[in-house]
């Protein structure tokens, strides 16, 4: 099973353009700028807009201030753009929090830019990686989607999904205590053993691909078994033995602005 994780190159053009523009209005640096939804995630629809998330860095004298100032730049949502980013501080607080959103942002397979200060910020958030936050981030997100689909025969194929890949992404916390992939043809490579559910779960991609976001479609019975029978074994008073994450310090945010 693969991913298809083409964008298509005027959308790519476009993004490196509002970037660029974002970068002169605001006087920031674009530290990466990725793919988050579910064109990252290997399962679009024709009509899915383009999640564009970024993470940026002031000057460093514009972190030596009395009053917190916005820490998220957005621009307005339009039919086929959805791009907004947060500030390095706000970044780096959440990954301390175990939040698993900034966790996937390093790990997009689909990047719009990167700066030659990605690889110190990707190893500074990978290291903050919680487990057990990620594991019930993901639980979560799975109950969620599961709760609004389990009583229809016919399911929006999107929140299937989103479904599906909440629950791999649990399971493989749970299996692996990592961060999981984000693609989804890769949780279902490695979480799901069967050679015939494989087919048709990529045959289930290939038919969302075609489809509109708020198609309801029937679900083969024997995936929706197999799903929600993972989501069951899903503990949600898991406990993970894991090594403890190591939190992002002054110093390291000190070291990041190279400041003396």
């Amino acid at each position: 099973m693969k991913a298809d994780l083409r964008i298509d190159p005027d959308v790519f053009s476009g993004v490196q353009e509002h970037l660029a523009k974002i970068e002169k209005e605001h006087d920031v640096v674009v530290l990466q700028a990725i793919e988050s939804g579910s064109r990252a995630w290997g399962f679009p629809s024709p009509d899915s807009d383009y999640d564009v998330r970024f993470i940026y860095l002031h000057p460093k004298d514009w972190y030596l201030q009395l009053t917190d100032e916005r820490d998220v730049i957005e621009l307005p949502i339009n039919d086929e753009l959805d791009i907004a980013g947060w500030d390095l501080v706000k970044a780096l607080n959440l990954a301390n929090k175990g939040n698993a959103v900034i966790q996937e942002w390093m790990v997009s397979p689909i990047v719009y830019k990167q700066s030659n200060q990605y690889a110190q910020l990707s190893e500074l958030v990978s290291k903050a990686f919680s487990p057990i936050s990620a594991y019930h981030h993901y639980r979560s997100m799975a109950k969620k989607a599961y709760l609004d689909i389990k009583q229809s025969e016919k399911k929006k194929l999107k929140r299937f999904f989103y479904f599906a890949r909440a629950t791999l992404s649990a399971k493989w916390i749970l299996e692996k205590q990592t961060m999981p992939s984000i693609v989804f043809a890769d949780l279902v490579g490695e979480l799901v053993s069967e050679q015939a559910m494989i087919y048709e779960i990529e045959s289930l991609v290939n038919q969302k691909a075609k489809e509109s976001e708020q198609s309801l479609l029937e679900v083969p019975l024997p995936i929706y078994r197999m799903f929600t029978d993972i989501f069951e074994s899903l503990s949600e008073g898991v406990t993970l033995n894991s090594k403890k994450s190591k939190a992002i310090s002054n110093d390291d945010f000190r070291a990041f602005l190279a400041i003396k």
